[in-house]
């Protein structure tokens, strides 16, 4: 389901809401009241400290969440089946990859197939068993999260590398194996693009199809869109190994959805 695009005037301001509302304010719905309703106002300087979490997001985007609210941006890190969000948290000392609370937690990680660990600063499959959890204790819980230990740095205890991806949203592509948040880096590093898009994998013949939609933003020309896709093709073809198609839609044009956002459509489920 799309959810209907608010009027700005709508919109309360970030300062006035309350504890409960900023806690539970969803990234992409911040980004998208930062492009349309706060884009000319100076950042909110009551606001120090942004913790962000459920979707993934990367250094371009803290950059522009920083630069833009005025305040400092850490990862948050949990699952509904641990605790919820809190298992990690980022040090806003350091910036560098949640820390896991170890004396609650304790981290494995294993190879995604076997099940086998796999030594600190390897990247794998991420486990957790709990530690304190008396009424729902979970015992090696295999989170399909991939990512790396690494050792601690502001905190004793051992950080965790932002998730690569998951076991099970890995795309094989024409044999290469792509991760979402892979291509996500890329398109966030384009400023003339907002932080909306969608990948969709189809198949042609018997050939696989990846299409990139993106999003222009409101001050970006059509022309200049469509040539800076084109940097954005090679890019995605250098860096993750697959070419696509980059269709460039209209400010609002990339589909919205209620609760996370649906980043990949896999058309060739439906073909099988």
């Amino acid at each position: 389901m799309v959810n209907r695009v608010p009027n700005p005037d709508e919109l309360e301001p970030i300062e006035t809401a309350s504890i409960d509302e900023l806690r539970s304010l969803q990234l992409e719905r911040l980004h998208w009241t930062l492009e349309h309703t706060y884009k000319n106002v100076a950042p909110y300087r009551s606001l120090k400290v942004g913790i962000f979490g459920a979707e993934p997001w990367g250094e371009s985007m803290r950059k522009e969440l920083e630069e833009r609210c005025g305040l400092d941006a850490v990862d948050i890190y949990g699952l509904s089946e641990v605790i919820g969000p809190g298992v990690a948290n980022e040090c806003i000392e350091t910036k560098d990859g949640p820390t896991i609370w170890e004396d609650h937690f304790y981290p494995e990680i294993v190879e995604p197939e076997s099940g086998e660990p796999v030594s600190d600063g390897e990247k794998g499959e991420l486990v957790f068993t709990s530690l304190t959890k008396q009424a729902l204790p979970i015992i090696r819980y295999r989170t399909r999260d991939l990512t790396r230990l690494l050792p601690g740095t502001a905190r004793t205890m051992r950080r965790m590398e932002k998730v690569l991806g998951r076991c099970d949203d890995m795309l094989i592509i024409r044999g290469v194996n792509v991760f979402p948040t892979q291509i996500e880096e890329r398109v966030l590093k384009v400023v003339e693009f907002s932080p909306h898009y969608q990948l969709r994998v189809s198949r042609e013949g018997q050939l696989d199809l990846l299409t990139v939609l993106v999003e222009r933003r409101p001050d970006a020309t059509v022309a200049n869109a469509e040539t800076i896709a084109n940097r954005l093709k090679k890019d995605i073809k250098n860096f993750v190994g697959v070419s696509a198609q980059i269709i460039v839609c209209n400010p609002g044009g990339v589909a919205r959805s209620e609760g996370k956002a649906v980043r990949v459509v896999d058309e060739r489920k439906s073909l099988s």
